[in-house]
């Protein structure tokens, strides 16, 4: 166990699933290894890499594998599993992928060639940069070709099959891309009711 985790209110049983996937440096503190990059987490900071890699945590059998979580932090994805672990009781099938901060395109073309066919959740923030991480990810996914611009006037511009669509920035989701495209990418996303990211919410939850 973590002294940090339990701070949090991490279970027991989530911080054992989690235990070879991160270590500590010498204060202590968090360390998460991206290929090319780390993320970095005390109590007084947090930092995640701009990154061309990605943090795994899971089962590294992709053949094995089931359900895919993506997610824009490697903590965001331990208080999701903190959140979520009684609906998913079988975490031997599970894979967890951090990107960071952005969708580089490098990870794209890694998650297509190496999970394709498998099931998708997506934990990115509740804001505008969530939902076009969403729609990014969920085109990739697909192998759709597709572009997200954040323009001037609070408007969010998707360039989809020779066709433009535009929203404002508080309307813009996967879920109001599909329905003004008029189609279903099939990938699955969970966001907190009320804050941006699960670890804002387990922080708040925990006092810190």
């Amino acid at each position: 166990m973590h002294p940090y985790f339990t701070r949090l209110g991490i279970r027991p049983e989530v911080q054992r699933f989690f235990r070879p996937f991160y270590d500590s440096d010498a204060l202590g503190n968090l360390v998460f290894a991206y290929s090319d990059g780390m993320e970095h987490y005390g109590f007084a900071f947090h930092r995640v890499p701009v990154t061309d890699g990605f943090w795994l945590a899971g089962n590294l059998q992709f053949s094995q594998v089931r359900l895919v979580i993506l997610s824009a932090s490697a903590l965001d994805a331990v208080s999701w599993l903190n959140k979520k672990a009684a609906a998913f009781p079988q975490t031997e099938n599970l894979l967890f992928v951090s990107l960071g901060a952005g969708v580089s395109e490098a990870v794209l073309l890694w998650i297509r060639a190496h999970l394709e066919g498998k099931a998708f959740r997506l934990l990115f923030g509740l804001d505008v940069l969530g939902g076009i991480a969403d729609v990014k990810l969920a085109a990739a996914i697909k192998g759709w070709p597709l572009s997200v611009y954040l323009g001037a006037g609070e408007q969010v511009t998707v360039s989809f099959r020779s066709r433009i669509f535009s929203f404002r920035q508080e309307n813009f989701s996967l879920a109001a891309f599909e329905k003004a495209a008029g189609i279903r990418f099939g990938v699955a996303t969970d966001k907190p009711k009320v804050y941006n990211s699960f670890f804002d919410e387990l922080k708040a939850e925990a006092g810190l």
